[in-house]
């Protein structure tokens, strides 16, 4: 039986048993066998068809949380379009469609809501002639009792409007018509369930209606504007939702339509900054909205810019305030202040530098927010769109980083006194009231950091950083999760400008040793994006080389040494990588000592067949810088190849060759002869 054959049987018995389970947890992992069996491109029909069948019974399902597993594994199935699955298509429809008419079950419509969704995203044509059912009841699902399912069938109503863009004008058209006529029943019945559907049909009718919601752009703004202040929580969200919507569609239209004696975005934007200094529920949606719009009518929206940033400022003041009186705010949890760094990324999209005076306040408060994805994701962008702020984003990103990492704000090289200090051996001042505290890497990355060292001191002279980025990155719990992040954020953001030098060799290197594998890989990542892509370390002489040669040492002895296969495989990868990251082939200078040649043949024994096929590389790479110390020992691993190769099969045979013509691709000239 061939090992792929013995997985799927394995697995296909695992299904078979937990298929029909009471437990909850046993089903949904039988999706997520089933999602992994539908990336394995090397089934049958048979197996396919099984495993289509056995999704169904999935799919079909009084729970919600296995249904909704089992629809998104079946949206993976239209797109590989298995025979098994498209012959099923339309009867998975006829089903939902019955389903949505017979059925009191909440869930089993909503689950019928959702196959509905899948099958006109994934079969843009194959269902054409069911748009008229699907619209019809689809209607009434629109103005449920239950939100859930409001929001679900429109859904549901945006992908069949997907559908419907490739037909012939007069019949989109016919069902466009359907549905404006709908939304303005809808209106009409004035309850909350009413006002949500004309809504929700609003704004799919806006976003794949075309040109048809040009002759009906008007009444929409005026439904919009009707129903922003509705006492009804979604009924408010959705209508506030509308407006940005409304600018995307027509830019032109949002700024010159005329309502009670002023435009509608003079209208949407007063009303929405109100809203985002009133409203604690509703600032998340309005700051969101105000950054969308922003985008959608750059020029215009400049009158604003200046109440729209002051609003930031006011809030992010606030919460700055909250987050120093009742520590332990989640950043992650916090929506508002997510919102606000999304806002200001779109600010910055729109308005370019001019919103560069308008930052000067902001930027720090930025940081109070804490140190999160949202925040890395809004600097990315402010440092691409607004470049004079990059200097001042850098210092900032630094200060907290490494604060995060080793509890002390980060300190410029200053190459006399680093030389100096590492002549005697010693550690930097800078860090040693850290380092004094700590008894390894573990230790040192789980400290908590609201202790040492007052910024005045820690910071150069020069620096622009503030004691409020200081302050609020001490405040931070460095938890697994924020150290991680600390690191992805060092490999991501382009301190090229910085000599970082210090830092690398002092605090990111003994991450290396850190308990946790995860933080290991990252730090590994982290530092060899810092010093294969700096030109400071490709040079053949200055202070870059010694950190450039003890980065090359320390990670071939991570990829050596380190008990995990990933940590060891990430170790490899950057090894490997060095050189498509420099012009030069400096890297491979530190690499190709003799210690280093010795420690990465000991990894042609690995039992990860991914990093034997990656340091193979590496080595053949090596034979042209050493060729005394390479050519013994890889023409020896040649002939067992050779040898290995001769009486192989299946898996084993396959390994061989792609080794072999790794070799042949890395030292083509070493390895002719054989």
């Amino acid at each position: 039986m061939r090992p792929q054959n013995a997985v799927y049987s394995e697995l296909n018995a695992r299904l078979v048993k937990h298929l029909g389970s009471p437990d909850i947890h046993d089903r949904l992992e039988c999706t997520a066998i089933i999602s992994a069996l539908v990336d394995v491109d090397i089934l049958d029909e048979a197996q396919r068809t099984r495993i289509s069948s056995q999704l169904g019974v999935l799919m079909w399902q009084s729970n919600l949380t296995v249904s909704t597993e089992a629809v998104g594994v079946y949206k993976k199935l239209i797109g590989k379009k298995w025979t098994a699955v498209m012959s099923t298509l339309e009867s998975n429809l006829n089903r939902s469609l019955e389903w949505l008419t017979s059925e009191r079950s909440e869930v089993l419509r909503m689950t019928a809501l959702l196959v509905i969704e899948a099958l006109c995203t994934g079969t843009s044509t194959a269902l054409s002639q069911f748009i008229p059912r699907i619209l019809l009841q689809l209607s009434p699902n629109l103005r449920d009792s239950k939100v859930e399912i409001r929001l679900t069938a429109s859904r549901g109503l945006g992908a069949c409007l997907g559908m419907v863009r490739g037909h012939d004008t007069a019949t989109r058209v016919q069902w466009l018509n359907y549905l404006y006529e709908e939304q303005q029943r809808f209106q009409n019945l004035g309850n909350v369930e009413g006002y949500h559907a004309a809504l929700l049909i609003s704004q799919e009718l806006i976003q794949h209606g075309g040109m048809f919601m040009q002759a009906h752009f008007a009444p929409t703004s005026d439904l919009a504007l009707k129903l922003k202040d509705h006492r009804d929580p979604v009924i408010h969200k959705a209508a506030i939702s509308l407006l940005p919507v409304l600018a995307r569609y027509s830019p032109q239209d949002f700024t010159k339509l005329n309502v009670s004696g002023e435009t509608l975005m003079a209208r949407s934007c007063n009303y929405l900054i109100g809203l985002s200094k009133a409203s604690e529920r509703d600032r998340a949606t309005a700051f969101l909205a105000l950054g969308q719009i922003a985008q959608s009518c750059s020029a215009e929206f400049k009158p604003f810019l200046e109440a729209v940033t002051r609003a930031i400022k006011d809030v992010l003041v606030q919460r700055a305030k909250f987050r120093a009186s009742a520590s332990g705010l989640a950043p992650d949890a916090d929506e508002t202040a997510q919102a606000i760094l999304q806002t200001i990324a779109m600010l910055a999209t729109a308005m370019g530098p001019t919103l560069t005076r308008h930052m000067r306040d902001i930027l720090d408060l930025m940081f109070t927010t804490g140190l999160s994805q949202g925040l890395c994701d809004s600097l990315a962008v402010l440092q691409r769109e607004v470049s004079q702020l990059v200097p001042a984003i850098r210092e900032r990103l630094l200060d907290v980083i490494s604060i995060i990492l080793i509890g002390v704000p980060f300190r410029p090289a200053q190459p006399s006194l680093d030389s100096l200090e590492h002549r005697m051996g010693a550690m930097s001042l800078h860090y040693a009231s850290q380092a004094s505290s700590a008894h390894g890497p573990s230790d040192r990355a789980s400290i908590s950091v609201n202790g040492t060292g007052s910024s005045g001191s820690a910071i150069g002279e020069g620096s622009e950083s503030t004691s409020l980025v200081v302050a609020a990155a001490k405040s931070i719990a460095v938890t697994t999760d924020v150290l991680v992040l600390a690191l992805r954020t060092l490999s991501s953001f382009d301190f090229s400008e910085e000599n970082l030098s210090e830092f690398v060799r002092n605090d990111i290197l003994r991450l290396l040793g850190h308990e946790n594998a995860t933080v290991r890989k990252e730090a590994i990542h982290a530092v060899s994006q810092m010093v294969f892509s700096g030109p400071l370390y490709q040079t053949m002489a200055g202070a870059g080389v010694e950190v450039a040669s003890e980065v090359v040492q320390r990670l071939v002895a991570a990829a050596v040494t380190d008990q995990d296969a990933e940590v060891r495989l990430m170790a490899v990868k950057m090894l490997e990588l060095s050189s498509s990251s420099s012009s030069t082939n400096n890297f491979d200078f530190h690499m190709g000592k003799a210690q280093n040649i010795q420690a990465l043949f000991l990894l042609m024994n690995d039992e990860v067949f991914e990093v034997r096929l990656t340091v193979l590389a590496v080595i053949g790479r090596l034979a042209s810088m050493n060729p005394a110390h390479v050519m013994p020992k890889l023409q020896r691993v040649i002939s067992q190849l050779l040898t290995e190769f001769k009486f192989a099969r299946g898996n084993s045979e396959r390994e061989c060759i792609q080794l072999l013509m790794v070799l042949v691709r890395s030292a083509e000239s070493w390895v002719r002869p054989y």
